[in-house]
């Protein structure tokens, strides 16, 4: 049951935000009692917290997967990875997730080994060797920008052309 909660909370996230989510709602997903839900996690910050450790290891988890197809097919693995989690609602959750209290953010916030693991992949995969993971950083940044050009309602196609050009950038 512990884990059908923090399922459900992690929807009620991606499909209400952070300003909308409550222990009711969350029960209500998880076809619960509200009480259940606090029986198995201490308090709503502790379910907050552990969502967002979830969501920013899903995150990356996916990431990464993406990112081990062999040659540029990691590339538009990776696009797709990227498109998906915008329009699942995970973007925008971990957004907000970022924005909120100083606990919340730190669960949230990506790890560094994060970014360089997918920089490693990508350059194995992209045959560039160790050539990416010192800008592991920059790779990070770049496809969450892209992310939000996307939440934010630009041209899918346009948001893809640049998501193509940086790489362009930084490889070529």
């Amino acid at each position: 049951m512990k884990d059908e909660i923090l399922a459900a909370a992690i929807e009620v996230l991606a499909l209400h935000g952070l300003n909308n989510w409550t222990v009711e709602e969350v029960a209500n997903r998880a076809h619960c009692a509200k009480g259940l839900v606090n029986y198995h996690y201490r308090s709503k910050q502790d379910l907050l917290s552990r969502a967002a450790e979830t969501i920013r290891d899903d995150r990356s988890a996916r990431r990464l997967v993406a990112a081990r197809v062999p040659g540029t097919g990691a590339l538009d693995r990776l696009w797709e990875t990227l498109v998906k989690e915008v329009d699942s609602g995970w973007f925008a959750a971990w957004l907000s997730l970022l924005a909120a209290d100083d606990l919340l953010r730190k669960a949230a916030a990506s790890q560094p080994e994060e970014g360089r693991r997918l920089a490693a992949a990508l350059g194995h995969s992209l045959g560039v060797g160790n050539e990416l993971t010192g800008r592991a950083e920059l790779i990070q940044a770049g496809l969450n920008g892209l992310q939000l050009a996307l939440l934010e309602g630009a041209p899918v196609k346009a948001v893809e052309e640049k998501y193509h050009g940086f790489w362009l950038a930084l490889i070529g």
